[in-house]
């Protein structure tokens, strides 16, 4: 069907609660969505007006289209995620595919313990978890099998013991040579060690470890050791994050223009189980967290008691209804860290994909939230160099996604000095900035989302007062030194100080811009004292005054060149005639 076919047909839905269901020429399905009103939505994808990319794409594909009624907007968001389960429709959101999460399971077969990795909680075992990563589940069954001298076989019985029995490593079962007791006892032991009792069963392991060594049974004693030793191990992997028993999901998320990224971390019985992160080429919605949220918990086989997330939405009451409430924001401090945590976790994740330098862009995020800065992605940093009101200059750095970028530098030379300080030099290389800026230089475009100033708050209110003048609304911030020079507190312009010692990130950060824009406004203040002297020079030669020595070096750009040039080289240069050029020449020779 064309766009206007299918915009005709959707017209005639009726405006009640239900699914649809978008097909292609194939006939496979490629959306499944639901709707409080199916022709108003339905109808919003055939129409002519800009979509996002994603639903544009989508559309274009569509041949034809199904829709199922429903009795209310609950139902029509459990069959939608049912649906969706069913076809797994290409343009509804993907969630990466996995095993999910580790259980440890112990089981008596044939009166031996066995210690296995298991997905499901097979019947006829005792299981242990779920734990967050595999490394760590292999580790402790490995452990816990290595201590207990546990066999690595299958078990079946045999006429003589294995390799692993001759090496001491197994008990040897399987040729009938283990102690039925001590099997039993060993499997309870095992069971209280996944149970988290590890401080009982180190304390009962090191009085045996004493007893064995006073009668010599010094190999007793080493076993006993391992044994111990593998205990601390393993309740080193499993210590808690919380000391009550939480059983929550913490949903965090970072967003750019073109991508983001929803991060979750999973707590069971106060211990992080697992994460998980799924980063989408498109920006981070609302509707997007939704339709997270319904694909995940429609697959979910771990189901938690409390799902916390950054904010209350418009969805928030009906999703509720599916999943008995259990959607919340955070109240108390310890759920509130840990939604920060997926937060900041979700950024990360986003830095390893977009494979940024991860040192910079985390130094960067952390100097936006540090100062409250809701833009941070292009900077600019103002520095004044002087020797006694002479040869003052004004130096600037862009920084970009907190890169310098030396093709946006600049070197402002200030034109008046007399009787003015350095806040009335940064006023006026801010002003030469925005005039070149409003007659259209593209050197000078785009403005900085922030502009830090090498001062305290006079530099900043100089520099708002020549924004505020141009109509310009940007945020200006200090960046004050301590007796030593060294980078010492952030300044805003309230007057407030925050010493950047309290995060050694943004404490990098910023000593690393201000001695950045340090180098660029004193190299240029050197280069132009060089140049002073040299023209200085110049007017020592009998016949050259001020203007002709200021031409010549303009002209020559250096004293050497000027000594190195020609008769008709020299003659060449404004105010030069033939016999003042012999006169330069002669005064060269001789000195």
């Amino acid at each position: 069907m064309t766009r206007a076919e299918l915009l005709k047909k959707a017209n005639e839905l009726p405006e009640s609660p239900g699914v649809y269901t978008m097909y292609d020429t194939s006939g496979e399905v490629i959306y499944v969505g639901k709707a409080v009103k199916l022709r108003n939505r339905v109808s919003s994808y055939f129409r002519n007006v800009p979509h996002e990319r994603k639903v544009e794409r989508m559309v274009e594909h569509v041949d034809r289209f199904s829709v199922i009624l429903c009795e209310n907007e609950l139902d029509a968001l459990i069959t939608e995620c049912s649906l969706i389960k069913q076809h797994n429709p290409f343009y509804n959101i993907k969630l990466k595919s996995g095993h999910g999460y580790p259980f440890i399971c112990v089981s008596l077969v044939d009166g031996c313990p066995r210690v296995k990795t298991e997905y499901t909680r097979p019947s006829g075992t005792r299981c242990f978890g779920p734990f967050a990563y595999l490394q760590n589940v292999s580790l402790i069954v490995g452990l816990i099998n290595a201590a207990y001298k546990l066999p690595s076989c299958n078990y079946k019985p045999r006429s003589k013991p294995c390799l692993e029995y001759d090496m001491g490593r197994c008990n040897g079962f399987c040729a009938g040579k283990a102690d039925p007791e001590a099997m039993k006892r060993t499997y309870d032991s095992i069971c209280a060690i996944l149970e988290g009792k590890t401080d009982a069963i180190a304390a009962e392991l090191t009085a045996e470890m004493e007893k064995a060594a006073e009668r010599l049974d010094f190999e007793e004693a080493a076993l006993l050791r391992d044994r111990r030793n593998a205990l601390q191990m393993i309740s080193k992997k499993q210590r808690p994050v919380l000391s009550q028993n939480r059983h929550a999901d913490y949903f965090g998320f970072r967003g750019g223009e073109d991508r983001c990224c929803i991060f979750l971390l999973r707590l069971r019985n106060g211990f992080v189980v697992g994460e998980r992160c799924d980063v989408f080429d498109q920006p981070f919605t609302p509707d997007l967290l939704r339709q997270y949220l319904e694909r995940f918990y429609t697959e979910d086989t771990l189901p938690p008691g409390k799902i916390y997330l950054p904010d209350e939405y418009e969805w928030t009451p009906l999703l509720n209804q599916w999943l008995k409430g259990k959607i919340t924001v955070p109240v108390y401090e310890q759920d509130l860290r840990l939604r920060a945590l997926a937060d900041r976790n979700a950024g990360e994740r986003m830095l390893q994909y977009e494979g940024k330098t991860a040192r910079i862009q985390r130094q960067l995020d952390e100097f936006a939230e540090f100062s409250g800065l809701r833009k941070v992605g292009l900077m600019e940093v103002y520095d004044i160099s002087q020797t006694a009101g002479a040869d003052v200059v004004c130096g600037s750095i862009s920084v970009k996604d907190g890169i310098p970028d030396r093709k946006k530098y600049k070197k402002y030379r200030i034109r008046q000095t007399l009787g003015r300080g350095d806040t009335d030099y940064m006023k006026e290389a801010v002003q030469r900035r925005v005039a070149r800026y409003k007659q259209g230089d593209e050197s000078f475009s785009p403005l900085p989302d922030a502009i830090l100033c090498d001062g305290g708050l006079a530099q900043i209110h100089a520099v708002e007062q020549v924004l505020r003048e141009e109509g310009i609304s940007i945020p200006v911030l200090g960046l004050k030194k301590d007796s030593r020079h060294r980078t010492k507190s952030l300044v805003f312009s309230d007057g407030r100080e925050k010493p950047l010692a309290a995060s050694p990130e943004v404490f990098s950060f910023c000593g690393r811009l201000q001695e950045e824009v340090h180098r660029v406004a004193i190299s240029y203040h050197k280069n132009l004292r060089q140049k002073a002297m040299q023209q200085s020079q110049l007017e020592a030669i009998p016949g050259v005054g001020k203007a002709k020595a200021k031409a010549l070096f303009l002209h020559f750009k250096s004293i050497d060149n000027v000594r190195k040039a020609s008769k008709e080289d020299l003659c060449s240069v404004k105010g030069i005639h033939g016999p003042l050029a012999d006169g330069i020449l002669k005064w060269f020779e001789e000195n």
